[in-house]
């Protein structure tokens, strides 16, 4: 995620700089004709107005869908933050495990709980699972690399040490229940993740904005020529850049979760994450928070 107020220009024009030089050439060309070969081109800029507002909306349109998603990103990995920090401070002050047995106990939930933050990250990002060796125990490790959904799967085995340490005596049923709505606002999270990454925006609208758009700023010279002469070039980079950076936008915007400077600062959040909640356990050798990276002459939060 690009942080401060700086953008990456030279990245953008890079990117974009092929369909802008192609432009570039239709409107030298176009011209060309009407100048020194004096042809008259059939054109006038009135259906490329019309076309424009028609593809402005449509962008906006698109645009406002790919933020919603982004920003419905940002407010579920909000929640996990917080539920996480609650889910912390109930399993070190509801469950009392004999004195020899207890900080191991809480040590182990909530290190699993880490390993699930991981996980999820990883899945979101489509990436394989790391090494979560430093988190979990062997035996969990070893159903970890047959399990399809890693998230889940530590998710149910938090479950299962819940009522284990209520069958003992360890946890009151009150405590449970508390624990368990904890758990269950987790899934619903890691759902709605699940849920943003698996359903992309409809091929449909991804598809006409990206073709419609590319058309439209090649096609604009034709229009433009025969009134402004040269002054098409300098006009067309300006629209083309902006119709550009639009459509860009809305694909980067659509999937939250990526490693693009677009996406959320996962490795900052759990960070975040990891540091509080092992600060809750009362641990002193904790990681330090992430800071930006510097990309050029801007700043990147992964």
């Amino acid at each position: 995620m690009v942080i401060g107020d700086k953008l990456p220009w030279g990245f953008i024009f890079k990117l974009h700089a092929p369909w802008m030089g192609a432009t570039t050439a239709v409107a030298l060309a176009a011209w060309a004709l009407t100048r020194l070969i004096e042809l008259k081109l059939p054109f006038t800029p009135v259906p490329f107005q019309i076309a424009g507002v028609a593809l402005a909306i449509f962008l906006g349109f698109r645009n406002n869908s790919a933020y919603d998603r982004w920003w419905e990103g940002r407010k579920l990995w909000g929640g996990i933050v917080n539920a996480s920090r609650t889910f912390t401070r109930q399993v070190t002050t509801l469950i009392h495990a004999p004195e020899k047995e207890q900080g191991e106990f809480h040590k182990r939930i909530v290190y699993r709980h880490l390993a699930w933050l991981q996980a999820l990250k990883q899945a979101l990002r489509s990436e394989a699972v790391g090494d979560l060796s430093k988190l979990l125990e062997k035996d969990e490790l070893e159903q970890v690399a047959r399990e399809k959904n890693v998230a889940a799967f530590l998710l149910q085995r938090a479950g299962k040490d819940l009522a284990e340490a209520q069958r003992r005596g360890w946890l009151t049923e009150k405590g449970l229940e508390m624990l368990d709505r904890t758990l269950t606002e987790l899934t619903s999270l890691q759902g709605g993740c699940e849920r943003i990454k698996s359903t992309p925006i409809p091929t449909a609208y991804r598809v006409f904005t990206h073709r419609f758009t590319r058309f439209y700023i090649t096609a604009l010279p034709l229009g433009l020529v025969e009134h402004i002469e040269l002054a098409t070039i300098p006009v067309l980079i300006a629209l083309s850049l902006a119709f550009l950076v639009l459509e860009t936008l809305g694909r980067l915007l659509e999937d939250p979760f990526t490693l693009t400077p677009n996406g959320l600062a996962l490795n900052a959040i759990t960070r975040t994450i990891e540091v509080n909640v092992r600060q809750q356990l009362g641990e002193v050798d904790i990681p330090p928070f992430l800071t930006p990276e510097l990309r050029g002459n801007f700043q990147v939060l992964l």
